[in-house]
């Protein structure tokens, strides 16, 4: 809301300042006769002030938010109209004025498309033509045109100069956002399980070093399919990856944000949970456990119950690489009791 707020006093002066560049231009138009030189030059110079200043809100990406509010060719016009009666009735075009407009003509040239820049150099050249003609009183009309076709000139060159830099900007960024689209799918495909879409097993190890090192408590599941190797032999193993796809997408179900699923190998999955008491960590296995004994596995006509087992370690300090292997080794293990001791269940333990 301030920001907001600001952005509207941010206009509401810019606005402000063009509206007191109409009133100026105005009062050079009706008294050019008798308004003193150095007077104008002192605005002049004001005015370049001002222009630099623009050049300083366009680095700061505020200019964006005033071309938004269609200020547009409001005050570009009174802009090159100020700059065009200064010009004139300073009577030294080249020293002054077409300074100012080339770099008026660049700054606009920067802030828009091709199209809009040689629009502004056409309106750039024929204001200073018709100011010209109308409050001229040493440059010839030849001198006018001559000069007005500088401007216009410039405001083409500027413009296409512009638009090839930006084409150039627009491949580069393409190229770049390509590169890391390309970084991102090599990152994906290294560390997750294209089955299952869980993190694989070397993704699962990298995890673990750097939770069990960073944070404690920490709980450790890992499950396995029950007779998994019947289930293929009798159905197939398109049947198969079909139960992995399912069993993984129910695990990803019953976890948090913050916790981590991966496939630990063929039908085993792992599981951490950061911040987890031993009790919590065994609740939500069986959890699983259950959901899973629960779901019709249905594919292509053939459908049957999955059971899994499962084995929960913990820990509630912090552990060092060894530590973190007899954490696995300690939750594969007492999986290993689930399976003896009838499978469809959960075993746990903590780690000290």
């Amino acid at each position: 809301m301030k920001q907001i707020q600001k952005d509207h006093i941010f206009t509401e002066v810019y606005i402000g300042i063009h509206c007191l560049i109409f009133l100026l231009v105005s009062l050079f138009c009706f008294y050019t006769q008798s308004v003193n030189k150095i007077m104008m030059i002192l605005t002049l110079i004001i005015y370049g002030i001002y222009v630099g200043v623009e050049l300083y809100l366009f680095a700061a990406k505020r200019i964006k938010l005033i071309e938004n509010l269609a200020l547009g060719y409001f005050q570009s016009m009174m802009d090159i109209l100020f700059i065009s009666v200064c010009g004139i009735c300073l009577k030294n075009f080249y020293l002054i004025s077409l300074p100012i407009f080339c770099l008026f003509i660049l700054m606009f040239s920067l802030r828009n498309h091709r199209t809009k820049s040689m629009v502004h150099g056409f309106t750039a050249a024929a204001f200073y033509i018709i100011v010209g003609c109308v409050f001229n009183h040493s440059f010839s009309i030849n001198i006018i045109f001559f000069q007005a076709a500088l401007i216009l000139g410039f405001s083409l060159f500027v413009a296409e100069v512009n638009h090839l830099m930006n084409d150039v900007y627009e491949r580069n960024r393409y190229a770049m956002v390509e590169i890391e689209y390309k970084n991102q799918l090599l990152e994906y495909r290294a560390t997750t399980d294209f089955l299952t879409d869980l993190s694989n097993h070397q993704a699962f190890y990298q995890s673990l070093a750097f939770i069990a090192t960073k944070q404690a408590p920490i709980a450790l599941i890992l499950f396995d399919i029950d007779d998994f190797k019947a289930v293929n032999d009798k159905y197939g193993h398109l049947y198969g990856d079909y139960v992995l796809r399912e069993v993984a997408q129910i695990i990803k179900k019953h976890l948090r944000t913050s916790d981590i699923a991966a496939r630990y190998g063929g039908e085993e999955f792992a599981v951490l949970l950061p911040g987890t008491e031993e009790l919590f960590g065994q609740m939500i296995a069986e959890r699983i456990c259950i959901a899973i004994a629960q779901y019709q596995f249905e594919f292509e006509g053939q459908c049957m119950g999955i059971t899994v087992s499962a084995g929960v370690s913990n820990s509630t300090v912090t552990l060092d690489r060894i530590e973190q292997t007899l954490l696995v080794d300690r939750a594969d293990e007492l999986l290993y009791c689930s399976k003896r001791n009838g499978k469809n269940q959960v075993t746990s333990a903590r780690f000290k």
